[in-house]
């Protein structure tokens, strides 16, 4: 298997080759995945504007239901 610890070298190439990107819109229409994709990530620090980008980008962004409060990340964690 290609996942066991030690093994780097594969006997055949990739099986499945991605030829077009996710759309996360392709088949949701609706008026809340508008809004989603329309919204735009300002006041936050660039690591949590990336991941919030990522997560509208692949469906997994939910809004919240009420307002949270936003802890800036010093650098020395990162």
């Amino acid at each position: 298997m290609s996942s066991q610890k030690g093994n780097v070298v594969r006997s055949r190439p990739q099986k499945h080759q991605n030829t077009f990107s996710f759309k996360n819109d392709k088949f949701d229409k609706s008026v809340q995945t508008k809004k989603i994709n329309a919204k735009l990530h300002d006041g936050v620090c660039q690591h949590c504007k990336e991941v919030l980008e990522w997560r509208v980008k692949y469906s997994k962004y939910r809004p919240l239901s009420k307002p949270k409060k936003w802890i800036k990340r010093s650098s020395k964690e990162t």
